[in-house]
Protein backbone atom coordinates (compact mmCIF):
# COMPACT_ATOMS: atom_id res chain seq x y z
CA UNK A 1 0.00 0.00 0.00
CA UNK A 2 1.41 3.40 -0.89
CA UNK A 3 2.53 5.72 1.90
CA UNK A 4 -0.11 8.42 1.31
CA UNK A 5 -2.93 5.87 1.47
CA UNK A 6 -1.41 4.24 4.55
CA UNK A 7 -1.27 7.63 6.30
CA UNK A 8 -4.94 8.23 5.50
CA UNK A 9 -5.83 4.87 7.06
CA UNK A 10 -4.13 5.73 10.38
CA UNK A 11 -7.40 7.37 11.42
CA UNK A 12 -10.02 4.72 12.36
CA UNK A 13 -12.66 4.37 9.63
CA UNK A 14 -15.46 4.82 12.17
CA UNK A 15 -14.04 8.26 13.05
CA UNK A 16 -14.00 9.39 9.41
CA UNK A 17 -16.73 11.36 7.72
CA UNK A 18 -18.63 9.74 4.89
CA UNK A 19 -16.69 11.91 2.43
CA UNK A 20 -13.34 10.83 3.92
CA UNK A 21 -14.42 7.18 3.67
CA UNK A 22 -15.45 7.70 0.04
CA UNK A 23 -12.05 9.20 -0.81
CA UNK A 24 -10.24 6.29 0.86
CA UNK A 25 -12.47 3.80 -0.95
CA UNK A 26 -11.83 5.54 -4.25
CA UNK A 27 -8.05 5.34 -3.70
CA UNK A 28 -8.25 1.68 -2.67
CA UNK A 29 -10.42 0.83 -5.64
CA UNK A 30 -8.08 2.60 -8.06
CA UNK A 31 -5.12 0.69 -6.58
CA UNK A 32 -7.05 -2.57 -6.94
CA UNK A 33 -8.04 -1.73 -10.52
CA UNK A 34 -4.41 -1.00 -11.46
CA UNK A 35 -3.17 -4.13 -9.67
CA UNK A 36 -5.68 -6.32 -11.52
CA UNK A 37 -4.75 -4.74 -14.85
CA UNK A 38 -1.05 -5.28 -14.14
CA UNK A 39 -1.85 -8.98 -13.67
CA UNK A 40 -3.44 -9.15 -17.12
CA UNK A 41 -7.10 -8.76 -16.16
CA UNK A 42 -8.84 -6.58 -18.72
CA UNK A 43 -10.54 -3.38 -17.57
CA UNK A 44 -13.98 -4.47 -18.75
CA UNK A 45 -13.70 -7.68 -16.69
CA UNK A 46 -12.76 -5.71 -13.56
CA UNK A 47 -15.56 -3.24 -14.25
CA UNK A 48 -18.20 -5.91 -14.81
CA UNK A 49 -17.19 -7.82 -11.69
CA UNK A 50 -17.13 -4.61 -9.65
CA UNK A 51 -20.63 -3.68 -10.76
CA UNK A 52 -21.88 -7.21 -10.04
CA UNK A 53 -20.35 -7.22 -6.55
CA UNK A 54 -21.84 -3.80 -5.83
CA UNK A 55 -25.29 -4.91 -6.98
CA UNK A 56 -25.18 -8.03 -4.80
CA UNK A 57 -24.28 -5.83 -1.81
CA UNK A 58 -27.01 -3.26 -2.57
CA UNK A 59 -29.69 -5.95 -2.98
CA UNK A 60 -28.57 -7.64 0.26
CA UNK A 61 -28.68 -4.37 2.21
CA UNK A 62 -31.62 -2.51 0.63
CA UNK A 63 -33.66 -5.13 -1.25
CA UNK A 64 -34.40 -5.69 -4.90
CA UNK A 65 -36.73 -2.76 -5.51
CA UNK A 66 -34.47 -0.11 -3.99
CA UNK A 67 -31.44 -1.55 -5.79
CA UNK A 68 -33.39 -1.60 -9.07
CA UNK A 69 -34.41 2.06 -8.56
CA UNK A 70 -30.76 2.93 -7.99
CA UNK A 71 -29.78 1.16 -11.23
CA UNK A 72 -32.57 2.98 -13.11
CA UNK A 73 -31.22 6.31 -11.82
CA UNK A 74 -27.70 5.24 -12.72
CA UNK A 75 -28.79 4.41 -16.27
CA UNK A 76 -30.28 7.91 -16.59
CA UNK A 77 -27.00 9.43 -15.38
CA UNK A 78 -25.04 7.40 -17.94
CA UNK A 79 -27.37 8.51 -20.73
CA UNK A 80 -26.93 12.14 -19.61
CA UNK A 81 -23.17 11.71 -20.09
CA UNK A 82 -22.35 12.16 -16.40
CA UNK A 83 -19.70 9.42 -16.57
CA UNK A 84 -17.67 10.57 -19.56
CA UNK A 85 -14.00 11.45 -19.21
CA UNK A 86 -14.32 14.68 -21.15
CA UNK A 87 -12.64 17.69 -19.60
CA UNK A 88 -15.28 19.74 -17.90
CA UNK A 89 -15.04 23.39 -16.88
CA UNK A 90 -14.41 23.93 -13.16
Amino acid sequence: MDTVLAQKLEKPLAAMTNEEQRKICFDLFNNYWEHAHNHGIEFDVVGTMSISAALFALVAKYGRETAAEFVDDLAKSIRQDEFSFQNRPN
